[in-house]
């Protein structure tokens, strides 16, 4: 296993960061507040600058060199096979190939977003960094874990800057930002373009016009985007951050889902289908590549037959989001006011014949998924399963946003999940565990670490559990269905 360099590297006086291009139009007197904050670093071929999961509150930006970018963790899904041995048996833990799924969800993307300029592809998850190139923008603004192992290719220098400098150069410096834009375009917003429901299939030479058209602009934490019934006019697609949609419900809201890099909101007012039907917030410092409603119509106008089929999208298009029931405040308290899908046992009716734990175990290749254990509301067991949660907090700060969230809401673990463990430790419910490492935490021999947790069986009209039940006792609560307590 490659080991992290030990870099050579000096703090930049004031002096040394003006004669940077990067540094030249900021003024001289908020540079010297930062003295300090900038290291040069060089990492020779072969050495490592960063890891994939590992904490960090810098970002770096590449000045010589080439340095490859990757994932070294496969990209695959862990699978349990049950090899009997004597009277207790053992369960084999091995990684298959990717799970290819066919979902018409428009979310559903084979490139892998991460915290650099460019994306990875699912099927040759590497790349590579050149000079002008920043990664670890995220990590160095909000903290989260390294989206992926950079390592250098050919001598390389680099600057490490720490948050307040990154900050500084994204307000004041043009020169800095016009670059961030100009790599933007150039590697991934074609494909953060296409990967919009309205855009699939159009030409490249369309999406080379709208690529033109698109402006960056930032917001801070908390700042919402746009709000639901205002007149929309815009196409939004992230850069980088993390945006909460929302849609007002009763006297509170409901959280439809956590949108992150390469992903895109609003193209439906761009069409002219009315007013905004969603609120959207940023999370943490959130980038987006922002196309206005009259630079987008000069566009169509140089395209009648595009027009046409964007326009019979609009009026066709409906939103394709699951109601959620009222009435069950009673029902669901310690937490369980975030969930739509439950499992219960009712342990007036259950004989603990462990016949749906056989059940689960036979239906997962040996491994049982159901935990007979977690909080209980009168005579109901609320055993340790995903809840599709209205606020999936887990999805917030995937490093290479392998938490996704379909149609119908149900929260997907993608099979390029890094084992970071961020999505278990934002988990309020304690429901996602990591498969693959030690009791502490640490990593154990075998097949790297992947999230996982009981997902209801969600793609089966009835859960194994329930139907082997045969006291009837397990029951799959649909909360976006019901509108009454459970009796």
């Amino acid at each position: 296993m490659d080991s992290p360099a030990q870099p050579v590297g000096d703090a930049l006086g004031l002096e040394e960061m003006q004669a940077l291009p990067v540094f030249g139009d900021c003024p001289p007197e908020l540079l010297d507040d930062h003295v300090g904050a900038v290291l040069r670093r060089t990492f020779r071929p072969g050495e490592i600058v960063c890891r994939e999961g590992e904490s960090g509150s810098t970002a770096f930006l590449l000045l010589e060199g080439e340095a490859e970018i990757y994932l070294t963790s496969p990209v695959a899904h862990l699978e349990n096979v049950y090899n009997p041995r004597g009277l207790l048996g053992a369960i084999t833990t091995f990684l298959q190939a990717p799970v290819r799924r066919t979902s018409t969800d428009a979310s559903a993307r084979r490139r892998i977003p991460i915290d650099a300029p460019a994306e990875l592809s699912q099927d040759s998850p590497t790349t590579t960094l050149r000079a002008g190139d920043l990664f670890g923008e995220m990590t160095g603004l909000s903290g989260y874990p390294r989206s992926a192992t950079v390592r250098a290719q050919t001598d390389v220098e680099a600057l490490e800057l720490r948050r307040g400098v990154l900050d500084l150069l994204k307000r004041r410096s043009r020169a800095f930002q016009a670059q961030i834009e100009r790599n933007y375009k150039a590697r991934a917003l074609a494909s953060h373009l296409r990967g919009v429901p309205i855009f699939l299939g159009l030409s490249d030479a369309f999406i080379d016009g709208l690529r033109e058209r698109v402006e960056l602009v930032r917001y801070e934490p908390g700042q919402v985007i746009c709000t639901q019934g205002e007149d929309t006019a815009k196409l939004y697609v992230i850069r980088i951050g993390f945006v909460k949609v929302n849609r007002a419900h009763g006297d509170g809201e409901v959280i439809l889902r956590y949108l992150h890099r390469g992903e895109s909101f609003g193209e439906m007012g761009l069409l002219g289908a009315g007013r905004c039907r969603t609120t959207c917030t940023a999370l943490d410092h959130v980038e987006v590549g922002e196309v206005r409603r009259e630079d987008f119509d000069r566009l169509i106008d140089a395209f009648p037959a595009i027009r046409a089929e964007l326009e019979g999208m609009a009026r066709e298009h409906t939103e394709r989001t699951a109601p959620v029931g009222s009435g069950m405040d009673e029902f669901l308290v310690q937490g369980l006011m975030d969930a739509q899908d439950l499992l219960l046992i009712d342990l007036d009716r259950c004989t603990r014949c462990d016949e749906c734990v056989r059940a689960c175990a036979a239906s997962h290749e040996g491994v049982t998924r159901l935990i007979r254990d977690g909080l209980r509301y009168d005579r109901y067991l609320m055993p340790t399963s995903c809840r599709a949660c209205h606020d999936p907090l887990c999805m917030i700060g995937c490093p290479v946003g392998a938490l996704r969230r379909t149609d119908s809401l149900e929260v997907l673990i993608e099979d390029w999940c890094i084992g970071c463990g961020l999505c278990v430790a934002n988990c309020p419910y304690g429901h996602l565990n990591l498969h693959g490492s030690g009791e502490d935490g640490r990593a154990v021999a075998g097949p790297p670490p992947k999230a996982i947790r009981c997902d209801l069986c969600a793609e089966l009209k009835e859960s194994p559990c329930a139907y082997a039940c045969p006291h009837e006792a397990v029951l799959r609560v649909d909360l976006r269905t019901v509108a009454v307590g459970v009796r």
